[in-house]
């Protein structure tokens, strides 16, 4: 684990542009010098702390990166707001029996 973190470290430090990938999780260098996790825009120092929580070995820690990723993305968004919408329809079509 010490050596991804100093890959990631050097990574994040160095000129290139390549991709890093942390446990199915995409970090890409945007033009402004901050990090883009699948399609989520963090700082440089949010991405390290990100990285350091996509690695530990606690699960809870790695579904709360998760989680960060995806409300970060809007994907979270989009679950709540389908979660709602079939929780609505549910609801009338158990109203309307």
């Amino acid at each position: 684990m010490a050596q991804q973190q100093e890959e990631f470290e050097h990574w994040l430090s160095s000129g290139v542009r390549a991709s890093f990938w942390v446990n199915r999780h995409r970090f890409e260098k945007s033009q402004s010098g901050d990090v883009i996790v699948d399609r989520g825009l963090f700082r440089r120092d949010e991405a390290q702390a990100l990285f350091k929580m996509l690695t530990s070995p606690n699960p809870f820690t790695r579904m709360n990166a998760t989680l960060v990723i995806w409300e970060r993305n809007n994907i979270l968004l989009i679950m709540t707001i389908l979660f709602a919408v079939v929780l609505l329809a549910l609801v009338l079509i158990r109203i309307r029996r």
